[in-house]
């Protein structure tokens, strides 16, 4: 696009951070016929943020954003500028000083996309909209206009957010797991029948009850877990096998299986515990000794996780936590092994001041890569405390469990204090579900919003 040289000439002396690309030499300068936008940055942004209080209460803190960590990508045929990693919720991006390094001339506009205004070096820019900035050659003879959008976060990324539904009619909650693309609930009728409901993880969930049939009347149903698409229970030391949870078949037997103690489809292995000692299998129906059962081992309200390590995703960790008594008094014991062990490790340590709480219905998932435990009344730390009082969440895989003090992984509102029966699973889609049926009986599913976020 060309323009009048004496119209735009003035526009040497009128820029942001601009560095003009040319030659020179001691006798002449030669003005460059291109016009382009090079680096496009951001000074540190100091901005005060919302956040709570110990207590709830909402309070500001002054933050000061480090820009170098949100680079900006310049897209030379669309002319879009923007950061592809969102600035922190509530950035105060009203006042703020661009950089930029262009071949030619640059200006901004700042009113609108419609009319442009001239800055210093020093000047600040309201980015809460689009801005224009448009590049002149040097040569005055062309120009280009990119867009620039800062983007921030809309929401806090590490709030919580939960949804309720309706309760699960007829059914008290004993054991949630996901499989197959659906969230199954187990649990008993007011009758004591066994029962499952199911639905589908995405929208409202519409529960649909049948009764179990194939299993004992002393199946425990806290032991149901999902291992390679089939799910597994334990009964009168055998093992049973159902494909949708509701027609179960004998799978394997006189295993005197106690309970299931770990899954893993990345390791390739299901683990049960009982008098028989610990023993795996590869699938479900021929199980191997691994090792007498250990002292202390739990086989009671249990809860088990396994996932790859961090730093290498072929080595499996299996964690366990329950009760070693049928009673489930005492302290919760917490076990763990890695699949390139022998031997599974207990966690008790007589000096540990963040042992596992000792919760009524203690139940423990795996979310955003900690343990989240949750469960009805009980002791922590020597203090009692109500039901469904907070998370107690683990940081470093099981060792020490602390209280999630700050208001953002919270437990719904009309939760806490509620203490009849529930059940806790994770979804594949990053929601944490919690269903239970007291008087705030319902299904709530909940995440943290940065687990949410789409990738861009």
């Amino acid at each position: 696009m060309k323009r009048n040289l004496a119209t735009y000439f003035a526009l040497f002396s009128l820029v942001f951070v601009a560095i003009s690309c040319g030659s020179s030499d001691e006798n002449e300068y030669e003005l460059s016929p291109y016009a382009m936008l090079k680096s496009f940055s951001l000074g540190n942004i100091r901005s005060a943020y919302p956040s709570f209080t110990s207590t709830g209460e909402d309070t500001l803190v002054l933050k000061t954003v480090q820009m170098t960590a949100f680079p900006f990508t310049i897209n030379q045929v669309t002319g879009e500028v923007y950061n592809n990693d969102s600035l922190p919720y509530a950035t105060d991006i009203t006042r703020v000083v661009a950089k930029f390094v262009v071949n030619g001339v640059a200006s901004i506009y700042v009113d609108s996309l419609d009319s442009y205004e001239h800055l210093l070096t020093t000047d600040s820019v309201d980015f809460t909209s689009p801005r224009k900035l448009r590049i002149y050659s040097e040569d005055a003879e062309y120009y280009k206009d990119y867009i620039v959008r800062i983007n921030v976060h809309q929401v806090e990324p590490e709030l919580m957010v939960w949804s309720k539904f309706p309760a699960v009619e007829g059914l008290v909650p004993v054991r949630a797991v996901e499989a197959n693309g659906a969230m199954f609930l187990f649990g008993k009728d007011s009758n004591g029948v066994a029962t499952v409901a199911s639905t589908a993880l995405e929208g409202v969930p519409a529960w649909e009850n049948a009764p179990v049939s194939g299993l004992p009347a002393d199946a425990d149903l806290s032991t149901i877990q999902l291992f390679n698409g089939v799910l597994y229970a334990v009964a009168g030391g055998n093992v049973y096998a159902s494909a949708d949870g509701i027609v179960w078949t004998l799978s394997a037997s006189d295993t005197g299986a106690v309970a299931i103690v770990g899954a893993s489809e990345e390791d390739g292995k299901l683990w049960i515990a009982g008098s028989q000692g610990l023993l795996w299998s590869e699938d479900g129906a021929a199980f191997a000794v691994s090792e007498a059962l250990p002292e202390n081992f739990p086989l009671y309200g249990v809860s088990l996780a396994s996932y790859p390590l961090n730093h290498n995703k072929n080595i499996i960790r299996y964690m366990l936590v329950g009760y070693t008594t049928e009673s489930k008094d005492g302290e919760p014991a917490v076990w763990s092994k890695l699949s390139t062990e022998a031997m599974w490790t207990n966690y008790k340590n007589e000096e540990n001041k963040y042992e596992c709480p000792a919760l009524e219905g203690l139940s423990v998932v795996r979310y955003d890569d900690y343990l989240y435990a949750v469960g009805g009344a009980g002791t922590v730390n020597g203090q009692e405390v109500a039901p469904l009082n907070s998370f107690y969440i683990s940081k470093d895989n099981g060792i020490t469990w602390k209280i999630s003090t700050g208001f953002y992984q919270r437990l719904p509102e009309e939760l806490i204090g509620d203490d009849a029966p529930f059940a806790v699973a994770v979804d594949s889609n990053n929601f944490m579900w919690i269903i239970n049926s007291g008087t705030e009986g319902g299904a709530w599913k909940g995440i943290i919003n940065r687990l949410g976020f789409e990738k861009r």
